[in-house]
């Protein structure tokens, strides 16, 4: 509501916006109902459970995506990074103790906390918005850049550089 907001009170600097809601959890009815109470012009917002086949490409059409995800216990990662990343999409991630490990505020992403935060990066990213925007010099073409950089790490380089150290001291000291 707050995007649709600013959105009228500078008409034309930011794009009309679809959000897809992924997923089939118990609070989906619960959203669904508060979805169809808001009021929106430059926001239009649909849930969908898609096969398999289809989730990547729906990943892949899209711009940005955003990962609602805290973990409670503070250390497990979303999945739906992992596969936005995977489909070259960078992301605005909920700030929780371990998300730094996959969302690299500024290159592949932008963290928040707030959904006024949430907003704001929203607003920065699609500020004066088209398609020629997103394919060149804009913040959100350099986020873009930043994942496929980031795609080139591979499991095996960070396990030669941050775990096999450790390993070799830890068998010296034996």
């Amino acid at each position: 509501q707050e995007y649709d907001r600013r959105c009228h009170e500078a008409p034309g600097s930011l794009p009309n916006i679809v959000v897809v809601i992924t997923g089939k959890g118990p609070q989906k009815a619960m959203y669904e109902a508060r979805i169809r109470c808001m009021e929106l012009s430059h926001a239009a917002i649909a849930t969908a459970w898609l096969a398999a086949e289809d989730y990547p490409k729906l990943l892949g059409a899209a711009d940005l995506g955003i990962c609602m995800h805290y973990s409670s216990s503070g250390l497990d990662l979303p999945m739906k990074v992992v596969d936005l990343f995977g489909c070259g999409v960078p992301v605005c991630a909920m700030r929780y103790p371990v998300i730094a490990e996959l969302v690299k505020e500024g290159k592949n992403g932008l963290l928040f906390s707030t959904s006024q935060e949430l907003c704001d990066h929203l607003t920065y990213l699609l500020d004066g918005f088209s398609i020629r925007a997103a394919t060149k010099g804009s913040s959100l073409a350099q986020l873009r850049a930043g994942v496929a950089l980031e795609s080139n790490h591979r499991w095996s380089d960070e396990w030669e550089q941050t775990v096999w150290p450790l390993v070799l001291k830890m068998t010296r000291s034996l």
